[in-house]
């Protein structure tokens, strides 16, 4: 398998997933967009009940099974971003495009912040 940029993913998306129909007869245009957010929920929810294990009884972060499983949801809540970005009410996200905007935006607050502490600290 080959590396692929989030735009790669994201264009060649499969969605084969069945739903009843109930939930296709309904006209609302957000429902793919919500049930993926769902899904982006239950595996926080997941995730968090690791951290919790962690937090109270320990947790092998090391063995591969608990390794996979802690991947596993991870790599769900990508999948229900790229999902999302596919199914977004208004038309499709350009994810690799919002993703690198978000992240300059948020490198370039932290850069000002770093600049604001530096010159605080010579200040004294």
């Amino acid at each position: 398998m080959s590396d692929k940029t989030v735009r790669e993913l994201q264009s060649s998306l499969p969605w084969t997933a069945h739903y009843h129909r109930d939930f296709r007869a309904t006209p609302q245009t957000h429902k793919d967009f919500g049930h993926a957010l769902l899904h982006i929920h239950k595996a926080g929810g997941k995730l968090a009940s690791i951290i919790d294990e962690a937090e109270h009884a320990g947790y092998e972060w090391a063995d591969p099974a608990n390794r996979a499983e802690v991947e596993k949801y991870v790599a769900d809540m990508v999948i229900c971003a790229l999902r999302m970005a596919n199914t977004c009410p208004d038309g499709v996200i350009d994810l690799q495009a919002a993703v690198e905007r978000r992240l300059a935006a948020k490198n370039n607050r932290l850069a000002e912040a770093a600049s604001t502490l530096r010159e605080a600290e010579r200040a004294k």
